[in-house]
């Protein structure tokens, strides 16, 4: 969870607007037994949300968020593959997201967070100080932007609404890739709910044209089990559904945790039915150490490609 420090905060009656800065930093290293240069690689990332809210006299929340982000080097956290280019020269600042919230319901606009996207579990499985693992959502789908829109996306906008109760969260999204009709791309609409009761947490979500290309599709399906206060255990199912047969994947991840003291050992093995993959089967361990207030993580991974992926490094959250 991201811990937000307030630097400005102006009073009036009843009503409290303040700016605040949250993000984290990581670096390391990072290895990849069939890279196309160097195997072995040091990575960074530095980000920083921007946020503004003003608090109303019915008690309702008005904000908005700008993120601030560097990226070194070609190493990604989302990507099958680990590797993506990456051609920033230097930190970028994302499109704007707006919101209200209150009484238990949040609405979001302009860059806004997606119901598939935002749903429990869904990146459970990740270990690593990049958070990463080859048991994640499989295709493609919108979400938050990190980075500025391409050309092709200039007019995009989000539509976000989600309402909490108890354990009990429910959202629903509408991207459009281009209100001005110039851009053939489709609306994407998504929809998640998950709910945490006892020791158990159940999710799921669906999006109709996922990332804007008609009639993709994808499901996703997971549960949790808290063993204990030290251990848990979860499994995660993905259908991703597109036109063209070959991108259609199936994939289904097994994952647990156990902590003792101030490590935390973390595994997953994952499937994958997809066309064109060297090996169906996926499996990654790593290892956090709690340095109070950061971790030192390292992670290991055998991918779909038969590749041998691992990485040493630090994260903190501020």
């Amino acid at each position: 969870m991201l811990l937000a420090t307030t630097v400005l905060a102006l009073t009036a009656p009843m009503a409290v607007a303040e700016i605040s800065f949250s993000g984290y930093g990581r670096f390391g290293l990072n290895y990849n037994s069939d890279a196309v240069f160097n195997e072995s690689q040091i990575d960074m990332r530095m980000r920083i949300n921007i946020d503004g809210s003003v608090e109303t006299d019915s008690g309702i929340t008005f904000g908005g968020r700008i993120r601030l982000q560097y990226d070194e080097n070609t190493v990604s956290d989302n990507d099958s593959d680990g590797l993506v280019s990456n051609d920033r020269a230097g930190a970028q600042l994302s499109p704007a997201m707006l919101y209200a919230t209150g009484f238990g319901v949040r609405v979001e606009v302009g860059n806004a967070n997606t119901a598939y996207d935002s749903v429990a579990l869904m990146y459970n499985s990740e270990i690593g100080y990049l958070d990463r693992g080859f048991g994640d959502p499989n295709g493609n789908y919108f979400s938050f932007n990190s980075t500025p829109y391409g050309s092709e996306e200039i007019n995009r906008m989000g539509l976000f609404v989600s309402y909490s109760a108890g354990g009990f969260n429910g959202r629903i999204s509408l991207v459009d890739p281009d209100q001005t009709g110039a851009v053939i791309d489709e609306e994407e609409l998504s929809l998640s709910v998950d709910y945490a009761f006892g020791q158990a947490t159940v999710a799921a979500a669906y999006v109709d044209n996922a990332a804007g290309v008609e009639n993709a599709q994808a499901l996703f399906l997971g549960a949790e089990y808290a063993i204990s206060d030290a251990a848990n255990i979860g499994l995660l199912y993905f259908d991703y559904d597109e036109d063209l047969d070959a991108n259609d994947s199936v994939r289904v991840t097994l994952y647990g945790n156990y902590t003792m003291d101030a490590i935390t050992f973390k595994g997953y093995v994952a499937t994958d039915d997809q066309d064109g993959l060297a090996n169906d089967t996926a499996y990654g361990l790593g290892v956090d150490y709690d340095l109070g207030g950061a971790r030192l993580s390292g992670d290991i991974h055998r991918s779909y490609a038969e590749e041998t992926i691992a990485g040493l490094g630090v994260r903190f959250d501020f």
